[in-house]
């Protein structure tokens, strides 16, 4: 059924989240005329495009270096697979993060150092690390936790651990595949946070609207270490610069759009909460959050299809069993959701579940 859904969504001409439906033939076009576009392409990531786009991500992060990556799981195995043999102990990672729930635990299996997930339902803090029999080598924090509904750790709490591991020398990496999502939600520059943390990974393609890609951030000795792994895991293509003409427009536009993005989330919230849809957070944390839709997967996904067909309108990739009956569901707000009224928005997910079907 995913490629029925793949199909459905393709011929919808608007959504509700991310930045909606996009025509290939006028995105590329749109890619050929940035000036970034004039460039020689690089030679696997070397040059061109894909260099301006790193040091323009540096800068953002206020980190020394960046490379980029083709992939998240990618850039990630590669910063532990280089770190794990300089350095002895556990990797910490969030019991609900990318890395234990959606990279067929590749940590697992690729990394040579024991792995530890903490949390349980949210993110980790200092006080779950201090209750470790031994000190943990490295630690990643995945902002926002998107399994646990884009829930941020709380600014001082996220603060407090770099504290906690520069004062034992562990390393603190950031999972940012939304940082630039995070930092808005926070009300602070991706710089802040990353001046947390001894590594950063972003992604180019979540928030941003990029067609793919990702970097690492750091300083230049862990940058330099990382290159052997990064070409034995595949770090690289013959030339990616399509996916940093992409990466750039997203900075140019999408970037500068977040915080008003985290603002609408918050008011789409409070207006579906007076509607009993229980969003989850109760505040959205950052410009994402769950809703709690009455209904089983199953019978829901059924009723997604059956709206799509009808209106033309996509509204959920998918469902989360909950209790009671109740399913939960991602609205991410993008360019898509910022032209919609609450009442349109509302309208649609009660015609999709039945309360308005024609």
């Amino acid at each position: 059924m995913i490629d029925e859904d793949l199909r459905l969504r393709a011929g919808c001409g608007r959504s509700l989240s991310y930045h909606g439906p996009a025509d290939p033939r006028s995105l590329l076009k749109a890619l050929a005329d940035r000036p970034e576009a004039a460039l020689a392409p690089d030679f696997y990531g070397n040059g061109g495009a894909v260099a301006q786009l790193e040091a323009r991500t540096a800068a953002l992060l206020g980190k020394p270096a960046a490379s980029f990556m083709i992939k998240g799981v990618t850039a990630q195995l590669v910063l532990l697979r280089a770190l794990t043999e300089i350095r002895t102990g556990a990797v910490v990672i969030p019991a609900l993060g990318h890395m234990a729930v959606d990279e067929a635990d590749a940590v697992d299996h690729l990394i040579a150092a024991p792995v530890i997930r903490l949390g349980g339902d949210g993110p980790y803090d200092v006080a779950d690390l201090e209750a470790l029999d031994e000190t943990p080598a490295i630690c990643v924090v995945e902002l926002p936790l998107r399994r646990a509904a884009y829930r941020l750790l709380p600014l001082d709490a996220l603060a407090a651990l770099s504290e906690w591991c520069r004062a034992r020398g562990v390393h603190l990496h950031v999972d940012g595949a939304r940082i630039w999502e995070a930092a808005a939600g926070y009300g602070v520059s991706p710089a802040a946070i990353a001046a947390l943390a001894d590594s950063v990974y972003v992604s180019f393609y979540k928030g941003l609207g990029g067609l793919a890609g990702a970097a690492l951030a750091g300083d230049h000795a862990l940058l330099d270490m990382l290159k052997s792994w990064k070409t034995r895991l595949g770090g690289d293509l013959s030339t990616a610069f399509p996916y940093a003409l992409a990466a750039f427009e997203g900075l140019d536009t999408k970037l500068p759009r977040m915080a008003d993005y985290v603002a609408r989330a918050r008011t789409l919230a409070a207006s579906l909460a007076e509607r009993g849809l229980g969003p989850l957070p109760g505040v959205p944390h950052t410009n994402a959050f769950r809703i709690l839709l009455p209904g089983v997967p199953d019978i829901l996904t059924r009723a997604n299809r059956a709206f799509a067909r009808r209106h033309g309108i996509w509204l959920f990739n998918g469902f989360e069993a909950m209790a009671d009956d109740r399913s939960a569901a991602e609205i991410v707000i993008g360019e898509a959701a910022m032209v919609l009224s609450d009442a349109e928005i509302a309208g649609w997910i009660g015609d999709m579940t039945g309360d308005g079907a024609e």
